[in-house]
């Protein structure tokens, strides 16, 4: 027989076995996921693209942080409310996951 092709969409990259992925909606920070919908904080994170995701908490002001991800998991979490990324937004950034900023209160008067 002719030999298969795997076909793999974008967000939907072979990850490490979690037990029913089911189960992981509305996790907690350091709880496995395959996606940041699956975390209470929308952010499920990893260190290397080989790294197990887990959910973490959103970036606190003057931490790093992604501006958005295409794959649902990221390297950098997105800033807490009120606070803005600021730093790479390109698409190609977001491609390669170097799309990371620092978050900062852009709200807040500088005096």
């Amino acid at each position: 027989g002719s030999p298969r092709q795997l076909v793999v969409q974008p967000g939907l990259e072979p990850r490490y076995p979690v037990p029913n992925p089911g189960c992981l909606s509305g996790s907690d920070e350091g709880e496995l996921c395959l996606n940041s919908a699956q975390c209470k904080s929308n952010c499920c994170q990893h260190d290397t693209i080989l790294s197990l995701s887990r959910c973490a908490l959103k970036a606190r002001e003057n931490s790093e942080c992604s501006a958005f991800t295409l794959y649902g998991v990221y390297y950098k979490c997105p800033c807490e409310r009120g606070l803005t990324c600021e730093g790479d937004k390109s698409l190609v950034g977001s491609i390669t996951n170097t799309n990371f900023g620092i978050c900062h209160d852009v709200g807040r008067s500088s005096d």
